[in-house]
């Protein structure tokens, strides 16, 4: 296995919003406790840091928004726009690599051009390069399903190559979907952003997560797939009995120190009957459009629930409008559900 103290780290982020993913790729950091240099391409990330190949599976498959985690090994400038002669010094370099690739395993190569009009031969590398891993390794190729895939990331001005780690779990965001859920109500936040949401607040496993507007229970199922303890409330009590059957329904009942219908102005009451008196972090998305959602009350209510965080810890929530608190905002993101719609996604720290 390669050793990755001090070494490079890839990370391939979904284009699907602006911000949003490397926002959480950030959080991820923080949640691991790394440091280092952080360069981005459009979106790629390159992380220069004493990093574990076991940590960089672990960032990818917990997060929402990151699609691949690599270990680089290798990187060529571009020369002047020169292909021609910057292929010669990549093929060149790469003759002298130790592949991670076993004799017995099957391999292979993926380019990505992360700027469209690139000039670079796709094909070519791949085909170029499998060949030199094929000499080197006696390794056999699989295009259909191979055991490693040598990623070749080329940006405006270097070609990167590395080994894929991890990628993310694609049918689980597909299949857990809140309509396919045993306890549906519309409105719900799709699973991916339920679970960037979650890793902006920067819990960690076994640190209790609360939800006081949890609905059907999206926020504490991905919590809870992270290995948080949940409190949840809502003030229906079909919500409430939703979110239990949705959490039994994927056995996290065990993640569960519970939930109940409650009101969210009453929340330290609620956390005092269960001999809690702060937690970790906050996530929540209150009702829209309904006649208990005015703002100077919804304000209200907020600062009552920032009151039971820790120090330093975090309040993630959606509203449909800026809610300014007495916390420090750290984070601002626009989200347009449809033309009748905008989800404006806030990330307070309390000091």
């Amino acid at each position: 296995m390669l050793n990755l103290r001090n070494t490079k780290a890839g990370f391939l982020l979904s284009a699907e919003h602006e911000k949003l993913p490397l926002a959480e790729l950030n959080a991820l950091i923080d949640i691991f406790s790394l440091d280092g240099n952080l360069n981005c391409f459009k979106n790629y990330v390159i992380l220069e840091s004493s990093i574990s190949e076991d940590i960089i599976k672990k960032m990818v498959s917990r997060g929402g928004y990151t699609n691949e985690g690599h270990v680089l090994f290798s990187e060529t400038p571009i020369i002047n726009q020169n292909v021609d002669e910057t292929l010669h010094n990549f093929f060149k370099i790469s003759e002298t690599l130790d592949f991670p690739v076993e004799h017995d395993e099957t391999f292979a190569v993926r380019v990505l051009k992360l700027e469209k009009d690139s000039p670079f031969n796709s094909m070519e590398i791949e085909r170029k390069l499998g060949g030199i891993i094929k000499k080197k390794t006696s390794a056999e190729v699989s295009l259909k399903n191979p055991i490693k895939t040598i990623r070749v990331v080329i940006s405006d001005n270097k070609i990167y190559t590395g080994l894929v780690l991890e990628k993310r779990d694609i049918e689980y965001f597909q299949n857990n979907r809140p309509h396919l859920r045993a306890y549906f109500h519309p409105g719900c936040i799709m699973p991916k952003l339920a679970r960037c949401l979650v890793n902006l607040s920067r819990v960690k496993e076994g640190e209790i997560v609360l939800d006081p507007f949890c609905g059907t229970g999206g926020f504490l199922i991905e919590a809870g797939f992270l290995g948080c303890k949940l409190i949840g409330s809502d003030i229906d009590e079909q919500m409430v009995k939703g979110a239990i059957l949705n959490l039994n329904t994927y056995d996290l009942s065990k993640q569960v120190i519970s939930i109940k219908q409650n009101d969210a102005k009453n929340v330290s009451k609620y956390l005092g009957e269960l001999g809690i008196e702060k937690i970790d972090g906050i996530v929540t998305d209150p009702p829209y459009g309904i006649s208990t959602f005015k703002k100077g009350d919804m304000l209200e209510i907020f600062e009552k629930i920032a009151g039971v965080l820790k120090n330093n810890d975090y309040l993630v929530f959606a509203a449909p409008n800026k809610m300014e608190l007495n916390l420090e905002l750290v984070k601002f993101y626009e989200m347009r559900v449809h033309k009748s719609l905008t989800r404006y996604i806030h990330v307070y720290r309390k000091n």
